[in-house]
């Protein structure tokens, strides 16, 4: 792993480019929590992908919660690093699995967390894995 810290511009550039990102993940999932209300379901999108296919809307919840593990995970290393000049731990990463994992319950439900958190620890042995 390189100990080289890039500038504080380029990290600001990433800051702020990845909080937009996991903004508009989040956006995305408040819309989808909204339309699965059983009062709004019939007429809005989440019901017409449920006309096709129930599992369509399961999946796209599920991708929609790891962008924002994703790009939230990547922002709080990156505001770490500005922040601090060290390098973001486990903690942080463990915390974000724990944001996104009440996210999703609170929202679409337990399988949909239990999805959400299987990709999210996926991603993150990936990333352990990467920098060996």
């Amino acid at each position: 792993m390189s100990q080289d810290t890039p500038d504080k511009s380029e990290l600001m550039r990433s800051n702020i480019i990845t909080l937009v990102f996991t903004v508009i993940f989040l956006v995305l999932v408040v819309l989808f929590w909204m339309w699965s209300a059983p009062d709004v379901v019939d007429t809005s999108p989440v019901g017409a992908l449920n006309d096709i296919n129930p599992y369509v809307t399961f999946v796209i919840e599920i991708l929609v919660l790891f962008g924002v593990f994703v790009f939230g995970t990547v922002t709080v290393v990156n505001l770490r690093l500005q922040l601090t000049d060290v390098r973001a731990g486990w903690p942080e990463i463990i915390l974000m699995i724990i944001v996104v994992a009440v996210i999703a319950y609170l929202a679409f439900g337990v399988n949909a967390m239990g999805g959400a958190v299987v990709l999210s620890l996926g991603f993150v042995a990936y990333l352990y894995l990467l920098q060996e």
